[in-house]
């Protein structure tokens, strides 16, 4: 192979054929959002669907993968890492059948060579003690931010300290995602960055590549707010126009002024509700809500909805689909997911002519998820943190209603 590309082409087509989902060429988001969800439960490392788009050329992006991204992926198909998968994928050289070996390799090797191999050998060596890397070593480490305003998108201001170390590079990391990662000046005190949803989000000062500093940050919604999501920068729908007496929906007239073509453009939706103070503990806590999909033209005939719980230390994801479609769900429980390909899922599929009411229940180390009054699944339960908020997404646009979030 010349090229990174041909070795990362190979990865995809391997990951291709272990998912079984058929070409990629006619894979959409939701499928790159499964795959996400697929590669954090297998890897416990987290790429979003934009960052897995652009590397199967979804999305016109410059540049190449980051290695923890080339990591991740590797590691799903069985591989300890990038390197070990680049190795194995390497074409070898073929042999000659023919070779004889020599009869007295010793007697037939010069002095001036074995000159020229102690030479070598003792170069090799002194290169190779150089190029150990260096112990970090640091001092005064000092990683703090701070929000400039309430609602979205909202700028954060990061202060640190990075002055005091040996590191010949300082990136600080907005979140999980190593693309939201940015390369800041060592000799500087402050970096800011822009974040487009709400949420709860775990900053980072990494130094080199060792993490130092982290902190939990919060970016709340103010209540419920609504998103159209585009890519990158979603549409944020004014307050006035997501509410209809008690129930949360987007009005189409909106969609009309936006020029917005949701059947044309194939777009998401999104609901969502961060606010700190309503934070319930994952192992004891009661989620309800009623939802409606009112939207199955073109790609979202299948109607599918995603219920995620956004937790300090992981997520919780609910799908629902009309009936014909619940083999395309997943289903994400801390770090358990559950492929509807190779599990049934039917419980999940419901009838959106009428609305689907969704509980989720944790106690005693045990989650039950409810739908329409029967238990859809079942299983044991590990803590993933605080639940700090939900995110409710329609393909295309729904309704909901009688939301609840509590501690039991």
């Amino acid at each position: 192979m010349d090229s990174e590309r041909e070795f990362i082409d190979k990865c995809l087509q391997q990951i291709e054929n272990k998912l079984g989902w058929g070409p990629s060429s006619k894979w959409q988001n939701q499928d790159f959002e499964a795959l996400g969800e697929r590669i954090l439960a297998e890897t416990k490392v987290s790429l979003s669907a934009s960052t897995l788009k652009r590397v199967w050329g979804k999305v016109r992006h410059e540049g190449s993968p980051t290695l923890a991204t080339l990591n991740a992926l590797a590691q799903f198909i069985g591989y300890e890492n990038w390197r070990a998968f680049s190795f194995d994928a390497a074409p070898t050289k073929p042999h000659s059948s023919t070779a004889k070996p020599l009869t007295s390799p010793l007697k037939r090797i010069s002095k001036s060579v074995w000159v020229i191999l102690v030479i070598g050998f003792a170069v090799v060596l002194l290169w190779s003690i150089q190029s150990r890397p260096k112990k970090l070593s640091y001092q005064n480490i000092s990683f703090t931010s701070k929000p400039v305003t309430k609602g979205l998108p909202n700028t954060v201001v990061f202060q640190y300290n990075a002055k005091d170390s040996n590191a010949d590079s300082v990136f600080i990391q907005q979140n999980w995602n190593p693309d939201r990662r940015f390369n800041v000046e060592k000799e500087k005190t402050e970096f800011t960055s822009t974040y487009y949803t709400p949420g709860y989000f775990r900053a980072k000062l990494i130094l080199d590549s060792t993490i130092v500093k982290e902190h939990d940050l919060f970016i709340e919604s103010e209540g419920w707010m609504a998103t159209i999501d585009r890519e990158p920068i979603p549409i944020y729908v004014p307050r006035n126009k997501i509410y209809k007496n008690d129930t949360l929906f987007i009005d189409s007239k909106f969609l009309e002024e936006q020029q917005i073509d949701l059947e044309k453009e194939n777009l998401w939706t999104s609901f969502y509700r961060v606010v700190e103070n309503e934070a319930v503990p994952s192992d004891a806590f009661s989620m309800s809500v009623d939802v409606k999909s009112s939207f199955a033209k073109g790609a979202s005939v299948c109607q599918h909805v995603r219920i995620v719980l956004l937790a300090t230390d992981g997520v919780m994801v609910i799908p629902l689909s009309i009936k014909g479609c619940v083999g395309e769900l997943g289903l994400m429980v801390g770090e358990k997911f559950v492929d509807g390909k190779t599990n049934d899922l039917s419980a999940f599929g419901v009838d959106f002519s009428v609305w689907a009411n969704v509980r989720c229940e944790v106690r005693d180390g045990q989650v039950t998820i409810i739908v329409n009054d029967k238990v859809a699944y079942e299983d044991a339960f590990k803590s993933i943190g605080k639940i700090v908020g939900t995110r409710i997404l329609f393909m295309g646009s729904g309704e909901v209603t009688n939301y609840s979030l509590k501690k039991v």
